[in-house]
């Protein structure tokens, strides 16, 4: 992190380096109040607190910490995908939560290295029979509840697709041959709710969001994909 000062870096009040805001006609100040902690290399450095407003029923000082809702995660491994195949990996909302995904990643192979075309969309009803598996919910807190959100990997295409809302992302990746030691597949990573910005929320048990593969097929896909939410 970078900052406009007038001289160097500041100390807290215990004399560490700090890290520090610049205040006009004032120079670099430090922030005051964290816990002194150690980074990568062993230098003491006091992390970054939120100040409030002093006079409010919230004056004082927050510590950054991670999130307070309960986070989920499924994962699939080397998952074939049909011919012709629409939606690949599916989620779809829950009947007592708020489901807000927060990340995914896509990546995978096929017989033949070749570019692969990937669509994230949004259903307003849930997608009819097909073949699939239901993933292993995973909560981040093993104190949460069981996660409602249902995951499904698809290894032959719903008959019946949900009513499309529309598409939100529209992408190619590069799906490497297992042979090919020398070539990566490219990876790709999604984060949602961020900058900041909301998170594609699932409300109820018909809205669903999809990995679509654009009716293409590929052939000898096998794709691992990891999916992050929370539930509210």
């Amino acid at each position: 992190m970078s900052y406009a000062t007038d001289g160097p870096l500041p100390r807290d009040t215990v004399g560490f380096p700090a890290e520090g805001v610049y205040v006009p006609n004032t120079g670099t100040v430090a922030n005051q109040g964290g816990t002194v902690a150690i980074d990568s290399n062993n230098q003491p450095y006091a992390p970054a607190v939120v100040a409030l407003s002093a006079g409010t029923s919230t004056a004082g000082a927050v510590a950054l910490s991670d999130g307070l809702n309960a986070t989920y995660s499924a994962s699939i491994t080397a998952l074939a995908s049909a011919a012709s195949c629409t939606d690949l990996f599916t989620i779809t909302g829950s009947a007592t939560k708020t489901v807000r995904i927060t990340r995914l990643e896509i990546s995978g192979q096929a017989t033949t290295a070749a570019a692969a075309q990937v669509i994230l969309l949004v259903r307003s009803t849930a997608n009819l029979t097909g073949t699939s598996t239901t993933p292993t919910v995973v909560p981040h807190d093993s104190a949460s509840a069981v996660g409602t959100a249902v995951v499904r990997a698809y290894t032959v295409n719903p008959g019946t697709l949900g009513t499309l809302v529309g598409n939100i992302k529209s992408v190619y990746t590069f799906l490497a041959a297992p042979a090919t030691a020398t070539v990566d597949s490219e990876p790709l990573f999604f984060d949602f709710g961020v900058r900041p910005s909301q998170a594609i929320v699932l409300r109820g048990t018909t809205q669903v969001f999809a990995v679509n593969l654009n009716a293409a097929t590929v052939t000898g896909g096998a794709w691992d994909i990891n999916l992050e939410w929370t539930e509210s």
